[in-house]
């Protein structure tokens, strides 16, 4: 085996080192990256449920409004007819 060779079957094995480093070097990006989208999930769930108790209690607000508003709307009623 000449030199050449040597040299040919080294600079093969390194691109083949540089390309595997290279793709580990993604993956640590993506699981960073992931990461990150997993943090804002959490954050936009948690947003969720606050909007959806919050409309929870607008709604039983509004149902007592109604209720009132209804009620005073037969007590007058009422009264006209007594």
């Amino acid at each position: 085996m000449k030199e050449l060779d040597l040299l040919k079957i080294m600079m093969h094995k390194l691109a083949t080192i540089e390309s595997k480093m290279i793709k580990h070097d993604d993956l640590e990006e993506m699981n960073e990256q992931l990461y990150e989208q997993e943090e804002s999930l959490k954050n936009i769930q948690n947003n969720l449920k606050d909007l959806k108790l919050n409309m929870e209690i607008k709604h039983i607000e509004n149902m007592n409004s109604d209720d009132v508003l209804l009620r005073s709307i037969l007590d007058k009623y009422s009264l006209q007819y007594k």
